[in-house]
């Protein structure tokens, strides 16, 4: 030590000194996160452990509870498993989601369809095809639009198509049977329940009679109703079609090109 020049020594001891202060400073930080971790408010939710479909009666299976900050979470979320237990779901919820009041029926109600209908509200099932059911794209939880298209007595010569109830509610999918002629095998029909009013009921129920029945399938937050005059044939059609579908008389020959030949003195036509 006695041959280290003071300088080195000088050198060195502000080495080390910085190296302990950014130590100490790490160490310190290190510290002071899990402080302000700490300072965020956090309180007990109740979530979906996984997708439940609407009508589904609560089990705790079906539960789990997460730790979320207090700000995110809503006034009327779930915050006590065992009250959940037994409550039906109004809607489809997602693996993950916080359960809220307003996505179940009221305590009491049963489970399955009866159980998610509202008040004053009715379930009326009808028959789709693969194409009028939007292939198959509508699920529980969606609301449609039901068209209706009429083709007879007054409307047979001049087809007409228009909406006739908007923003309905679907509450389930399904199939039905069709029994077919002797000898032909039965025919599986894809069928839509809606929630209507009674009087969205009764029309309902006249228009898939009367005519035939296609569902638009709404956006997420499409709420608005939007009135439509409806569509027809004739107003599909240009006017050179118009007229030609209103000619009801034979297609005229289309007239022929004629040459007059002169041969001395007779006369003599040529048709092309």
């Amino acid at each position: 030590m006695k041959n280290i020049p003071p300088l080195l020594l000088l050198v060195l001891a502000v080495v080390f000194g910085g190296f302990a202060a950014y130590i100490a400073s790490g160490w310190l930080k290190a510290r002071a996160r899990p402080a302000a971790r700490d300072s965020v408010a956090m309180m007990p939710a109740v979530a979906a452990a996984r997708n439940i479909a609407p009508g589904s009666v609560l089990i705790p299976e079906l539960l789990k509870v997460v730790q979320l900050p207090k700000e995110h979470v809503a006034a009327d979320a779930a915050t006590d498993l065992k009250a959940l237990e037994g409550r039906v779901t109004r809607q489809l919820i997602v693996a993950g989601e916080v359960i809220q009041e307003h996505e179940l029926a009221p305590k009491g109600a049963p489970g399955g369809m009866a159980g998610i209908i509202g008040n004053d509200k009715r379930a009326v099932t009808i028959k789709v095809d693969e194409a009028s059911g939007v292939a198959g794209f509508i699920v529980p939880g969606n609301r449609v639009d039901v068209l209706l298209s009429l083709d007879r007595n007054e409307f047979k010569n001049d087809p007409v198509t228009q909406i006739v109830l908007q923003n309905l509610p679907v509450l389930g999918t399904g199939q039905d049977i069709e029994q077919q002629k002797a000898g032909e095998r039965p025919k599986v029909v894809p069928t839509v329940t809606l929630e209507v009013t009674p009087e969205e009921g009764e029309r309902l129920a006249l228009a898939a009679k009367e005519g035939t029945i296609t569902l638009a399938l709404r956006g997420w937050t499409e709420k608005a109703a939007i009135p439509t005059a409806g569509a027809r044939v004739s107003a599909l059609l240009t006017p050179e079609k118009k007229a030609a579908a209103n000619f009801e008389g034979p297609i005229p020959p289309p007239a022929k090109v004629g040459v007059e030949v002169i041969r001395g003195v007779g006369r003599e036509m040529v048709n092309f």
